[in-house]
Order: C-alpha cells, then structure tokens, then sequence
C-alpha cells in the first residue's frame, strides 16, 4: 500500500531542536547537513491550477524541479525538468507535466503568486542494521510576496516521508508521535504563504457569481451587480496592458459587454439621462478594445488554421502569421495608450463613484423600488419570448443577419440568467442556461466563421499591399472556403437545435421558472 508524507505543525511550548531531542531518546537517528531551498508556486492570474485541485511549485526538492501537487494529500502527481521560470504550458518540454499544464491552463500564463523559504534538517530513523526505514524533514519556514514587502515566519513543521519497503516501520513510527499529541497540518505550505502576503485562493474568477436579495429593491440589485463587474474590468487592467496573455483583454470585454447589457436589459432602475454619459463611456470602452481582441482570436486560432490546410500548402501561411503579430504590435501600443489616457481612467472613476453614491428617486426610474426577484422574472420571461418568436421565423432561406440578431438578443437573456441565477435554485436553473448556451455556441459559431471569412479576405488584401507572396494569399484564399463551409454546416444545424430549445419541455421549463410571459 503506497503510504504519503504526512505534515505536522510543531505543539506550543516545543522547537524543532526540542523535538529532535524528543526523538533520539528513544530512536536511532542519523542527521543530514541542513538544505536551504526557495520554492516558487505558480498557477494563472485566475487560479486553474487550484481549481483543478492542485498546487504548482518550482523547485521543491531540486532548483529546476517544477512539479504539480495534489492539494488533498499534499503528494507529488507530476514533476520535470524546467530550465527556465514556467510561464505557458505550451513551451515546456513534453512530458505529463505539461500535458496536465495545457489541458488545465489553456491559453493562459502561469503567474508566480508567492515564495518560500525553507531551511530542512533531515533526521533519518535507523534500524539495527544502521539502514534509513523513516526520514523526518524538521522545516523551518518564512515566506516572502513576489512584489511588494512582505514577509514573515510561518509555523515549523515536522514531515513524516515513507520509504518503499518500509512501510510498517512508517505505520509504527507515526503511532510513536501520537503520543507528542502533534496537530496535523490541515493546510499546505503555499496556503499559510497565501495568507501571509494577505491574498486567497481563487480570489479571481470571471464568473458571475452573485448572491442576490430576492426582495432587495431592483436598483440597488443592479448596482451590486455592476460594481461587481466594475471590478473584474479593473482586475484586467494591468495584465492587458503588459499584454502577458489573451484572456486579460478578453476578460475586460466581457466585463464592458455585461456592463452595457445590464445597464440597457435592466431596465428602469435608472435615470436614463444619468446613464447616458456611461453608455456612451463603456461604448467607447468596446471600440478601443476591439481590433487587439480580434488578433488576439487570429492569433490563437492560427495553429488550427495551418493545420487545416493540406501539408504541402501549410509553409505558406507563415507569412500571414507574422502579419498578425506585426499588427497586433501595433495595435496593443495603441491599446495602451487608450488604457493609459485620462478619458479611461475618467470613464471608470466616474462610473464607480455614481454606482456607489446614494440615489435619488426618479420619475424617470419607476422599477428602483421593485423587488429584484419579480423584475428578474418579469424581463427574463419577456426576452425568453421574444427569442422564441424571433428563433422560429428563421428558416433556411433567412438571411444571415436574422441569425445574428438572434445571437444578439440570446446574449442579453444570458446575461440576464446570469445576473440572477442566484435567485432560483441551482438544479433548476442549469437545465435552461445549458439549453440556451447550446443555441449561443451554434449562431457563434455561425457568425464568427462569416466575420473569419471576411476578415482573411481584407487581411489579403493588406498583405498583398504589403508586398506578401502569392503564394500566402492562395493558402489564405483556401481557408477562406474551409470557414464558409463550416458557417453553412452550422446554419444547417441551427434549424434542429433550436426545434429542441424551443421544446414543450423546455418551454414548460422556464415557465415554471421565470413565471412565464
């Protein structure tokens, strides 16, 4: 049976010198030199490591060690070999490390949250014939943040490590330090580091994640809902401008989309002449943001595109990736200097001092005083309404921009679901967002492979000016026709999966939800 470490906190009252002196009355102990090691743990700006159930540390028993630790049992899943400080999964030598890394991060960087010190006494238990059956780890340990000042002690720990073979000396040896009446370690090294520089895990997730009063008045609900999506567009801000990877700025837009959306699918809350200016603000938030986000999808989508395309034309794509680089250079600079500009800044402080600043009653606001939870029904089920009637007129004749503005309004009744999903049991109110998300990704798909579409073709036509190969505009010219093939794949699809939204069940479903319409 294949036995782990187990970590103990030191008793009050005792050191580790006074517990080394415990243990060799009454045991055989040879001492290692003392080893003083930095650990460095990593995971992504929002924590997929953690959420994975893990926990990643860059040189824990050896300087180039990375390796991926069970959060439960504190043993060691994966570790390899990294020569450099980890950042994307897809530049690490291959191995099950990475493999764990690409399918838990995705596109997103490793971030270093936090250091430790440790200062290890290793204290082996003999047997008769002078062979190691236990090692005893005596740690010393203090952790320091990555930026900023902070530092400080955290308790010592005693750690119990088995050695293959020596498994009932293990069992016996951990039943001699009941006795010391030690408390087990109920949480790892990297959580009390955690604490000390005053951060939690998981303390970012761009998910909405509301617990909403049913009968809070509507506007002070749509106010808690902004400011929560105010500060996740906050959050983004300095990983967008250093541009460490994609899903800052994605995450920024979505905040900026769900903002708009609840400032007009909320409806009135507010004066609308006093959310005027901030429409018109996170707008203009939306477009300055657009051009780097769109490179940002090429970008990713490129190695997709190139493996798409018959081996012997997939060389000559190269040069349309170096055009997206070039010009997302170009455009992020750009982007910064927008993030940068006191119309931003102004944009944002302005917004959060309004939605933090007492309200003043409006004739002009007749729902501010309703209960949230009968709001929340009232245009959730009026949107789910207009989605069916919409939805139903499409046929396959229809021109694209019915499907679009389907899309567009499937969105809001996402947004909106979101928004209050804390007001309606979980159980129940997952059938319906997973049916509506099904809808969502078809007419996606159906969109973005049009706007893909054409976006090659004005890319061509950049690069042609540009001086690039005919070669590249004619593997372009391919991916073209493989997008539009898809989009019409999808549009026949769409028909099928919206006979099964549309479902009397369904329907039944979101009326005994929502209240109907």
């Amino acid at each position: 049976m294949a036995l782990n470490a187990i970590s103990y906190l030191l008793p009050d009252g005792l050191d580790l010198g006074g517990f080394k002196k415990i243990l060799a009355e009454s045991n055989h102990i040879s001492e290692d030199a003392p080893v003083t090691t930095k650990q460095t743990y990593y995971d992504s700006f929002d924590w997929r490591v953690w959420q994975a159930g893990g926990e990643l540390v860059h040189g824990l028993d050896q300087p180039n060690q990375l390796c991926w630790m069970d959060r439960k049992n504190f043993s060691c899943v994966a570790c390899q070999r990294v020569d450099a400080n980890p950042e994307f999964a897809d530049d690490m030598p291959e191995g099950p490390l990475a493999d764990r890394l690409t399918a838990v991060l995705a596109m997103r960087v490793l971030m270093p949250k936090v250091n430790v010190i440790q200062k290890k006494h290793t204290l082996r238990i003999l047997d008769s014939e002078e062979k190691t059956v236990v090692r005893v780890v005596l740690e010393n340990n203090r952790y320091t943040a990555i930026r900023g000042k902070q530092k400080g002690d955290l308790e010592g720990r005693i750690v119990l490590k088995p050695l293959k073979g020596y498994e009932d000396q293990f069992i016996k040896f951990k039943h001699q330090l009941a006795a010391l009446k030690l408390r087990p370690a109920e949480q790892s090294l990297y959580e009390d580091a955690l604490v000390g520089i005053g951060q939690k895990p998981g303390d970012y997730s761009s998910k909405l994640n509301y617990r909403l009063d049913p009968d809070a008045p509507a506007d002070a609900t749509a106010r808690q809902i902004m400011i929560g999506l105010l500060n996740t567009l906050e959050a983004n801000i300095s990983g967008t401008k250093a541009n460490l990877d994609s899903e800052f700025l994605h995450d920024l837009r979505v905040a900026t989309r769900r903002t708009r959306s609840a400032m007009s699918q909320i409806k009135g809350v507010f004066d609308p002449q006093q959310l005027e200016p901030f429409k018109q603000g996170f707008g203009w938030i939306g477009k300055v943001t657009g051009e780097t986000r769109d490179l940002d999808v090429y970008l990713l989508h490129y190695p997709s595109f190139r493996a798409g395309l018959p081996k012997v034309l997939q060389d000559d794509l190269d040069p349309f990736y170096t055009f997206l680089q070039q010009h997302h250079k170009k455009a992020q600079a750009e982007l910064v200097k927008k993030i940068n500009s006191p119309h931003f800044r102004k944009t944002l402080k302005s917004w959060r001092n309004w939605l933090q600043s007492s309200p003043e009653k409006s004739t002009q606001a007749p729902n501010a005083s309703r209960a949230t939870a009968q709001l929340a029904d009232q245009r959730i089920s009026k949107l789910y309404k207009r989605v069916l009637k919409n939805g139903s007129t499409i046929g396959p004749d229809s021109p694209a921009e019915q499907l679009h503005d389907l899309r567009k309004q499937c969105k809001k009744l996402r947004y909106l679901m979101g928004f209050f999903q804390s007001l309606y049991p979980k159980p129940a109110i997952r059938e319906p967002i997973k049916a509506l998300k099904i809808i969502l990704d078809n007419l996606g798909e159906f969109q973005d492979l049009e706007v893909q579409a054409q976006s090659l073709e004005d890319f061509g036509d950049q690069m042609l000016k540009e001086g690039a190969p005919a070669s590249s505009l004619m593997a372009m010219g391919i991916l073209v026709g493989q997008l539009l093939e898809k989009q019409i794949q999808a549009r026949e699809a769409f028909v099928e999966l919206f006979t099964g939204f549309s479902s009397e069940s369904n329907q039944q479903a979101f009326r005994k939800l929502f209240g109907g319409a």
